[in-house]
Order: C-alpha cells, then sequence, then structure tokens
C-alpha cells in the first residue's frame, strides 16, 4: 500500500533515485549553465579542480568522504564536463583510449586487491565502482566521446532504444525486483549450476525482450490516447489556471 501511494507521485516520493535526482537537475540547470560560463574560464577550471580533489582524487582512498546525493552528483558531473566542452580541445582518440583505459586499469587494480585481501582473511571491500567515483567517471566519459565519434544508423536498434528507460523504470521499480528476483528468478539458486552464466544470460535477455514488448504496447496506447493530440491537455489546463487567477 505504501508503493501504491508513492507511485502516484514518483518523482516527488523518489520511487525510482535516478528519475528524481535527473528531474531536480533539470529544474535549475539553465541557471546554473549561465553562472558557470559568468565564472570564465580560468575560476571554471579551479572549481573543476576542486571538485576533482574533493571527489575524484579522495575516491581512491577507501573510507574517504563520498558523493551519496544523485542531484549533486550530476551537478558535480556538469562542472567537469562542461569545462571540456567549453573550454578545452577536444580530445583525439589516442586520449580517449588512455582516459577509458586508465579508468579501467584502475578497477582491474582495486578489484584484484580486495580479492587478496579477502583471500588472506581481511574482507574490507575497496572496490572502486561506486556511483561518482573518478574511474567511473573517466570510463563514462570516454565511452562517451567515443560513440560520440561513431556514425551508425539502424532502424531496429533506435527502435529498441526507444524504450531503453521504460526498461530502467520497469527492473528498477520494488515490486517488480521482487517479483523477478525472488518469485520468479532467485539468481542464488542458479550459481552452483552447471553452465550458470548462460542462464543468468538467458533470464536477463528475456526480462528484456518482455520489457520492451511492454513498452510497445505502451506506445501503441498512448499513439492512441495521450500523444493523438499532444499538448492538448496542457493547453486546457493552462488556460483553466490563468482564468481562474483572473
Amino acid at each position: 500500500m505504501k508503493l501504491m501511494m508513492k507511485s502516484v507521485m514518483p518523482l516527488s516520493m523518489g520511487v525510482w533515485w535516478y528519475a528524481t535526482a535527473y528531474a531536480i537537475f533539470l529544474a535549475p540547470l539553465p541557471f546554473l549553465a549561465e553562472e558557470l560560463k559568468a565564472l570564465g574560464r580560468e575560476c571554471h577550471f579551479s572549481l573543476a579542480a576542486t571538485v576533482l580533489v574533493i571527489w575524484g582524487l579522495t575516491s581512491f582512498i577507501p573510507g574517504m568522504i563520498k558523493n551519496n546525493d544523485g542531484f549533486f552528483g550530476f551537478i558535480y558531473l556538469f562542472s567537469l564536463i562542461s569545462a571540456y566542452k567549453w573550454y578545452i580541445e577536444p580530445f583525439t582518440t589516442r586520449q580517449v583510449w588512455l582516459t577509458t583505459g586508465i579508468g579501467l586499469g584502475f578497477f582491474l587494480l582495486y578489484t584484484c586487491a580486495s580479492i587478496t585481501l579477502s583471500l588472506l582473511g581481511h574482507d574490507m571491500g575497496i572496490y572502486i565502482t561506486g556511483a561518482w567515483k573518478l574511474p567511473v567517471v573517466m570510463v563514462g566519459f570516454g565511452m562517451f566521446l567515443l560513440f560520440d565519434r561513431v556514425t551508425f544508423h539502424n532502424r531496429f536498434i533506435n527502435r529498441i532504444a526507444q524504450s531503453a528507460f521504460a526498461i530502467y523504470l520497469i527492473t528498477d521499480y520494488t515490486a517488480s525486483e521482487k517479483l523477478l528476483w525472488i518469485k520468479l528468478f532467485n539468481l542464488q539458486n542458479l550459481y552452483q549450476q552447471p553452465l550458470a552464466i548462460l542462464q543468468i544470460l538467458g533470464i536477463l535477455l528475456t526480462i528484456y525482450a518482455v520489457c520492451i514488448l511492454i513498452d510497445f504496447a505502451r506506445q501503441a496506447l498512448f499513439a492512441f490516447t495521450i500523444d493523438r493530440r499532444r499538448r492538448h491537455w496542457f493547453d486546457l489546463l493552462w488556460k483553466r489556471s490563468i482564468s481562474f487567477k483572473a
């Protein structure tokens, strides 16, 4: 019942942390962009260097301060990415691969260190794959730059890509998670079975395909209802609100 009440206003109630954080970030984004431009090149670089030290370099040290707020994480990333887009010459392909490779190298280094310490009886868990950590930012940034340089068009892939956000909403919903990973597919029961990786991969692909079909049905329904006269309901509500104030 509590989940149903929260689902009436999912963004305000934080049903999906990513969607909520991103929506909050978009609200002050125009003002944030103007303020960063007003800082100028030198001050913007100083700001980027400061946040990189506070939340970037310290992310390599286990137990140090972390950026756990999704909304503030978007501001952190925007301050870095905007500095690159506005003031820095585009990276060469070699530089992009180097950035991505260094990030992946730190992943492997910390993962191997965590496994080694665990085998020695020290389960410290110093993995560095958490959200907003610098290696994650480096790999993500590098991947976006690489794909941005590739020209590729495929109607089938583009059609499926339209449902990516819907798949996230479906699979990250609390009720769906319980249904999928507790009632239908308890992956812990598969770990010791032969070909467990292939079975898990098959389950994930099946869930992905079913979610796509659900979103296709949603798109068809919206095409005949809400999207049939796009903005009509909003325009009516806006006119009513204006006449009410008058």
